[in-house]
């Protein structure tokens, strides 16, 4: 959480209060969380590229999903191809990684 008193954040997402509601935001804003949704994408067998908020994931040797990380937004949109006959069960798998790192930001999956 943002401290305004001590001005730090930690990794676990940072929350800024502005006049009287608070406003949520993505843990993604750090990039050890990106780094860290690679690693598990990976280690559910799948290939991944990262760069920066963008993820290009694989599976079977073709491409399953784009990831598209806006932290600061509060939105993750997932770009779904359905070429492989299994993708929705395969990015399904993808979703609740994402979901058990980021509970607050949108997810839209087109």
């Amino acid at each position: 959480m943002y401290d305004k008193n001590e001005n730090n954040a930690v990794s676990k997402g940072v929350e800024l209060t502005l006049g009287s509601g608070q406003i949520a935001r993505s843990p993604f804003i750090f990039p050890e969380n990106r780094l860290k949704l690679a690693r598990l994408i990976k280690g559910k067998g799948f290939s991944v590229r990262m760069h920066g908020y963008e993820y290009l994931v694989a599976h079977g040797g073709r491409f399953l999903c784009l990831i598209l990380l806006q932290p600061m937004e509060g939105i993750i949109m997932v770009k779904m191809f359905k070429w492989i006959e299994d993708s929705h069960k395969q990015v399904e798998k993808i979703i609740q990684l994402i979901k058990s790192l980021d509970s607050v930001s949108k997810l839209i999956v087109y």
